[in-house]
């Protein structure tokens, strides 16, 4: 009986998530049997291949024979500067502008999630990155002064990333890791220069910048909530500001607490913030604002601001910043006009809850910047790709920091009263359970962020639903005891990866790399070998990689294609190099041509 019920659950849930992958337009991949696997493997799976469908690639327009560059980015924040150093990379030629004399001195955002640490890793500037910064492994949250609980990042369990942690990073930091790379690479941010107008034509646009007129073949609008590339391309945006006001400071800190961890203070109608930037030295501090906005304040209010919030002795001096703000909720329609693009704070402002605003620009840049690369260099169009797979992340971040700061910040009167009542009780259940840690790491560190199916993400061939599906962040593992996942996927290109559970003999590696290197791509075999190691293999000597990419039999094998924002593009299990080689078509010109147009 018990089976009976059992049997019958799985079904309904089997038929609810079908019904609702019609609903919402996002069917559930196509499981294909694996030959050979008996009947028991094969029950609930196609027997037959799906023949993917793979839209043909969309050629750009003639290039002109000069541009001033080939794209423009206005703005020289954290967004527009990752856009120009990942375009670089690609061989494209980048100009920067910005409004401003000189680079942000103030730490403004201060977040730095796994995900964009991931990012920075693969154009090899993680470590100066985590050089500038203070880990702090989780959340504390206090209500009415006493400690309730918090989030645990090392309970997390979250083995496909390195960086289990939230890294305390100004701005500014990261920006100047950014500047020095691009200075690195010949670029230099254009300063005091502001942007008046924007003209599109065909295959160009016009911008006037101060006195001088530039033509790129487009433009990427970085320049922050007041965006005049959004005003110029017509993008509205739409959205309103939250009735909280709030100061905040970067200063010296003394209270009776450590200054290693991340903590959130409510308290009736205030909230308070503490995030640890440089030990005892300088920490930033916010607290919900009552007075007049256009009122002057000085560190002594916020100070006694903050002792109601926190309920804390508290003793703030040696300010290095001060500010007040009031938070908006906004975003664009479309993160695509004809030639202009937006990235970061152009296309989306939120509350700061759950540190998400720099991270989510920072993997705008990442997901755009290979595509102009792509429509730049080869003639390939996959730019429309781009607001298709960022606008949904981008609501979905709106409605997350939305809900975040409605719970903890966004509630008055006799709703504040119960969140502080429940409060100690419930976040004390659940700091004791370790399903809220996992969750919200990796909700956090954007780990969870994938794209759905489409021309540039293609499941041909599922034997599992295990490991990364097509769209998916690529997960990373241990291969052996001297490299990871993470160390092959560098440089910001295109990817392929062969792996093999099943042992190769020496005939079988031949076969393989020289597959592989006719594809004309970055690529690697990850396999277990039949003697020796072999000097074109990396040799699997943990399960782990296989476990992490969904080869759960001893004889699985895959083909990955991977984004240079490290998403899998294209996913096959089996060894079918001839269906990458297709694929890979479709995104990027064969090597054949490539050497004609050279």
């Amino acid at each position: 009986m018990g089976l009976l019920i059992f049997a019958v659950v799985t079904l309904l849930f089997l038929l609810t998530r079908r019904m609702w992958g019609r609903l919402t337009g996002n069917p559930l991949p196509q499981v294909t049997a694996r030959p050979g696997g008996g009947f028991l493997a094969g029950l609930g799976k196609s027997r037959t291949r799906p023949e993917p469908t793979v839209a043909p690639p969309k050629a750009t327009g003639p290039r002109l024979a000069r541009y001033d560059c080939d794209v423009l980015v206005v703005g020289a924040g954290p967004s527009g500067l990752m856009t120009a150093a990942l375009l670089v990379r690609q061989g494209v030629k980048v100009c920067v502008v910005d409004a401003n004399a000189g680079p942000a001195t103030e730490s403004r955002a201060f977040a730095v999630q796994a995900r964009t640490i991931e990012l920075f890793r693969s154009i090899g500037l993680a470590d100066e990155l985590l050089a500038r910064g203070v880990v702090t492994t989780g959340i504390r949250f206090h209500i009415r002064g006493r400690h309730v609980g918090g989030l645990d990042f090392d309970r997390a369990k979250a083995a496909t990333t390195p960086y289990r942690f939230i890294l305390m990073a100004p701005q500014s930091e990261v920006e100047e890791v950014l500047l020095q790379d691009l200075a690195r690479h010949g670029v230099t941010v254009r300063r005091g220069t502001r942007l008046t107008r924007l003209h599109q034509t065909e295959n160009a646009v016009t911008a006037l910048v101060g006195e001088r007129t530039i033509t790129a073949q487009y433009v990427v609008g970085a320049d922050g909530a007041h965006s005049t590339v959004r005003q110029q391309l017509g993008l509205s945006f739409d959205g309103d500001k939250y009735g909280q006001r709030y100061l905040l400071a970067d200063c010296r800190v003394e209270w009776p607490l450590d200054h290693a961890h991340f903590r959130v203070f409510m308290n009736r109608d205030r909230i308070g913030l503490f995030l640890p930037l440089h030990g005892a030295e300088t920490s930033r501090v916010m607290v919900t604002d009552f007075g007049d906005p256009k009122a002057e304040f000085d560190l002594d209010h916020l100070q006694a601001e903050l002792r109601k919030a926190m309920n804390l002795d508290v003793t703030l001096s040696e300010p290095i910043w001060t500010s007040r703000y009031q938070v908006h909720l906004r975003g664009v329609d479309d993160y695509r006009r004809g030639r202009g693009f937006l990235v970061g704070d152009a296309a989306h402002i939120h509350s700061p809850a759950g540190g998400q605003g720099m991270n989510t620009g920072l993997h705008d840049a990442a997901n755009l910047a290979w595509k102009l690369a792509t429509a730049i260099n080869e003639g390939m169009d996959l730019l429309d790709t781009y607001s298709a797979e960022r606008h949904p992340a981008g609501v979905r971040l709106l409605k997350f920091t939305d809900r975040l700061y409605r719970v903890a910040a966004g509630l008055r009167g006799w709703k504040a009263w119960l969140r502080d009542t429940a409060g100690p009780f419930l976040v004390g259940r659940m700091s004791a359970a370790p399903i809220p840690h996992r969750k919200s790491f990796h909700r956090l560190s954007q780990i969870d962020l994938g794209y759905r199916p489409s021309e540039i993400n293609v499941n041909a061939l599922l034997h599992s639903l295990k490991g990364p599906l097509a769209g998916h962040r690529v997960p990373d593992a241990r291969i052996n005891d001297r490299e990871q996942v993470f160390d092959l996927l560098q440089g910001y290109r295109l990817h392929v990866i062969a792996l093999s559970r099943k042992h190769l003999s020496a005939d079988e590696i031949t076969v393989h790399t020289g597959a592989l290197q006719e594809l004309g791509v970055e690529s690697h075999l990850v396999a277990r070998v039949e003697a020796r190691p072999h000097a074109r293999v990396h040799r699997a000597d943990d399960a782990q990689v296989f476990d992490h990419f969904g080869l759960t039999e001893p004889d699985s094998q895959a083909l990955y294609v991977i984004r240079p924002d490290g998403h899998v593009a294209w996913r096959c299990d089996e060894l079918d190099f001839e269906a990458c080689r297709r694929f890979l078509a479709t995104v990027r010109r064969p090597v054949t041509q490539q050497v004609r147009a050279a």
